[in-house]
């Protein structure tokens, strides 16, 4: 917006004129009321921030990427492959059925025997197969527990990449209206300096300010693009797709001590939920590689095909039935030792790594709680302290430059403070947020049941 008309620096006008008091007592009017303004945003800042509406977009975007995001699909896919692994282990072998034919035929008191057909069923060891489904059981809720991870870590992409825009969106906002600010100082500097009351260097001083703003102010718009195509991206949507984001964000909190939160993430973490079913499953493996090393029962039915004699017998003719049992002795050992050692192995495997990531864990939670507290006191520093002192500083040197020749640069350098005061507060804003949303990530608040799951 320009809200004055610049005049070449070579026809001034004089004092005494009155169109130069006309546009004198303007310019003053204006850049008392839009610095006035200023102090009133910063200062009702905090309370905007309170009463942020609770429609908030954030999470229709959440429910977007839940049900659209490809990579969280072929997650939740590995989980219903690996449901039916249990299944296929935990039964029986198919049963064997033979035929066979006599070429020449046996001969017997009831007649020649032709052909014969059999039936035999393997059974392993007592608990072998309980072992086996339990430990592809555990397996699939293994990565259930790994789809949860990637779900929960897409819902903190998702809030993350929001908040950066939203971060971004605000840089744009304060960078134009400083830019307006900019432009009004740059026009009393010019009156002033056409009147002999300053020299050139004031209106060069703030046309070089406003230049390196402007040039901010491109690189924050190409910063949108790239942080709206990311955002779409989390939810497969087309890279230009509009987004929503407020106009004020509502800080959030953490309702939890460091205790509750760590004792949660212990309970609930998505990650160590996982290594836990492994656990689980690898001693289940165990079990089975014991069970594998034990003798298998084979029982089978044969039932032969005889011909008649040519003569009157008792019997003659009749078909014969077999009963048979059989033992599958596990004489060559090695094979079993070395199954049974790989499976012990794996559990220790696994209890290693559980506890390494306990340990990663912990030391994550710290870190965002770290950031979280320092998101506040920043926060509270430029809401309530620096922006309020330096805009009364510069309320009170616009007024004695409107009137008298004070150092134009030190207002330009509480201006550009200001500015910067300003933009690290949305920033400290956005790193408070997400400080949260990654609590909730680690200590797993959007865990999910499979039941609860739509897949389309």
């Amino acid at each position: 917006m320009k809200f004055l008309t610049r005049k070449k620096l070579n026809s001034p006008l004089k004092r005494g004129d009155s169109a130069w008091i006309d546009r004198a007592v303007l310019n003053r009017g204006l850049l008392l009321c839009l610095t006035f303004l200023m102090s009133w945003v910063s200062l009702s800042w905090g309370q905007y921030n309170q009463l942020e509406a609770e429609a908030t977009p954030i999470g229709q975007y959440l429910q977007e990427a839940a049900q659209n995001n490809p990579g969280l699909k072929a997650e939740y896919r590995q989980y219903l492959s690996a449901l039916q692994q249990s299944p296929q282990v935990s039964t029986l072998p198919d049963p064997e059925l033979s035929f066979g034919y006599f070429i020449n035929p046996i001969e017997t008191r009831v007649g020649p025997q032709q052909a014969r057909f059999g039936i035999t069923q393997m059974f392993p060891w007592f608990g072998t197969l309980n072992a086996r489904g339990n430990a592809a059981t555990q397996q699939a809720k293994a990565k259930f527990e790994a789809f949860q991870d990637v779900r929960n870590k897409l819902f903190y992409d998702v809030q993350k990449s929001w908040y950066d825009l939203y971060q971004i969106e605000q840089a744009i906002r304060i960078l134009e209206e400083n830019i307006e600010l900019l432009e009004i100082f740059e026009s009393l500097a010019i009156q002033k300096y056409e009147t002999n009351q300053v020299g050139q260097a004031d209106v060069l001083r703030v046309q070089i300010e406003k230049e390196d703003l402007k040039s901010r102010l491109e690189l924050q718009k190409d910063n949108r693009q790239v942080v709206l195509q990311e955002f779409n991206e989390l939810l497969n949507r087309q890279g230009d797709s509009k987004v929503v984001t407020p106009d004020s964000l509502q800080e959030k909190y953490l309702k939890m001590s460091k205790s509750e939160l760590e004792h949660a993430a212990m309970r609930q973490n998505p990650k160590l939920s996982k290594i836990d079913f492994e656990a689980s499953s690898a001693r289940s493996s165990v079990k089975a590689a014991q069970k594998e090393g034990m003798p298998k029962f084979g029982f089978g039915v044969d039932y032969m095909i005889t011909g008649e004699r040519n003569m009157a017998l008792t019997d003659n003719g009749q078909d014969a039935i077999l009963a048979r049992v059989g033992v599958q002795i596990p004489l060559y050992r090695k094979k079993y030792r070395a199954k049974e050692k790989q499976a012990q192995i794996q559990l220790r495997s696994v209890q290693n790594r559980q506890q390494a990531t306990e340990n990663r864990l912990l030391t994550k939670l710290n870190k965002a709680m770290r950031d979280y507290r320092d998101g506040q006191r920043r926060l509270n520093l430029y809401k309530d302290i620096q922006i309020q002192r330096t805009q009364q500083a510069i309320d009170i040197m616009t007024e004695q430059y409107s009137t008298s020749a004070t150092d134009f640069e030190e207002l330009l350098r509480l201006q550009r403070k200001l500015l910067d005061y300003e933009l690290a507060q949305q920033q400290a804003l956005v790193d408070l947020n997400t400080a949260v949303a990654r609590v909730e990530y680690l200590y797993g608040k959007h865990n999910t049941n499979p039941k609860d799951i739509e897949l389309e």
